[in-house]
């Protein structure tokens, strides 16, 4: 991991002693939140295992749709940028209660919630079902399983105890199996080792021990520290990895964030950058890129520093390491996970409870 930061207005200021300090990062982060997201590269290889025996329930699928939200929700993007290469059909990622009108029995339908009990998740399951589709469900319990086990249909327990955003490689691993094997792409159990491999060595490279000077994931949570994060990918390749670093903001830092994709962003956003008024919060930019995002990314991105961004507080490029495409975005989503959590410890702030998503569900819901 590359990462290259750019501090406008003069020279970084010295970084407080909060990070090096193992008491103040235990004493902050309360719940733990930072040993699940070190635990990354052993959840790959476990989530991979957890599909062992399960067969997709299609064996030509006309399209594949994966339901989930928030935490739940990031592996069917991941899955839908994997796949792209390489699957016949269209993959498709619903984050709501409403389903195309084009699943049925031929459809290739993932239901992932971690808890079990998400209200959107639940729904699409009864209309999947209805229109004769069989999905396939990953989860750690909750409804979802019992309703699963009660129809028959293809059922993925994951551990449970996690919040769901740390939860990712238990959702994703088991998507791209079964994905696999319903012929959507080729088999991925080389990939998954070398990135279960690859996080568990980064890991030891931006772990709380690791200095601040030698940290680059420190430095940069210190760098995003009282500005609104804005977070782009270089390319659509790696959106999922900005979408998770924005959401890994919210949740952990309790902060807000933007995130957007090159060349998108090029056409409309970068506007944005520009005019009176637009500096009344400091922004800091970060952007996302891997080796695969060809010489016309790299132009767009430059152009973009050079006449949008000059507002921006800092300007940090973050690149992806690793061989596969696999173990290239999750090094990118170790990398901003470890930075949201830096930056909650630096704000004071345990990175773990969400009391306003919590709050939101308990409000009265469908049965």
């Amino acid at each position: 991991m590359c990462a290259r930061e750019g501090i406008a207005g003069g020279r970084p200021k010295p970084l407080p002693m909060v990070l090096d300090s193992p008491y103040e990062i235990a004493r902050v982060d309360a719940s733990g939140m930072l040993s699940m997201v070190l635990r990354l590269g052993p959840m790959i290889s476990e989530g991979w295992h957890a599909a062992a025996g399960i067969h997709p329930p299609v064996a030509r699928p006309t399209a594949a749709v994966v339901c989930g939200m928030g935490g739940s929700g990031i592996g069917g993007d991941l899955l839908q940028v994997l796949l792209a290469p390489a699957s016949p059909v269209p993959v498709v990622c619903v984050r709501g209660d409403r389903l195309p009108a084009f699943v049925g029995p031929d459809t290739l339908v993932f239901l992932c919630s971690y808890s079990g009990d998400t209200e959107e998740t639940l729904a699409c399951g009864d209309v999947a079902v209805a229109a004769g589709a069989v999905p396939v469900v990953v989860t750690s319990g909750g409804r979802l399983a019992s309703r699963t086990r009660e129809r028959g249909h293809p059922l993925v327990v994951v551990p449970g105890g996690l919040q769901p955003r740390a939860a990712l490689p238990f959702l994703l691993m088991p998507l791209l199996r079964i994905a696999a094997a319903a012929g959507l792409g080729r088999e991925r159990e080389a990939d998954a080792r070398e990135a279960a491999g690859l996080l568990s060595d980064l890991a030891n490279l931006w772990n709380p021990e690791v200095p601040s000077a030698a940290n680059p994931a420190k430095r940069l949570a210190e760098a995003l520290r009282g500005t609104l994060p804005v977070i782009y990918s270089a390319s659509p390749d790696t959106e999922p990895a900005a979408r998770r670093w924005k959401t890994q903001l919210n949740e952990n830092s309790k902060v807000h964030a933007v995130y957007g994709s090159f060349p998108e962003i090029a056409h409309n956003e970068v506007v944005g950058w520009d005019g009176a008024g637009n500096d009344a919060q400091p922004r800091s930019v970060v952007v996302l890129r891997d080796r695969d995002d060809g010489p016309a990314s790299e132009g767009r991105v430059e152009a973009a520093r050079s006449a949008a961004f000059l507002r921006a507080r800092s300007i940090s490029d973050v690149w992806s390491v690793g061989s596969g495409r696999l173990a290239r975005v999750f090094s990118l989503i170790l990398f901003g996970d470890l930075v949201s959590v830096y930056l909650a410890v630096l704000r004071g702030v345990d990175p773990t409870p969400v009391a306003v998503i919590d709050a939101i569900k308990q409000r009265p819901r469908r049965v």
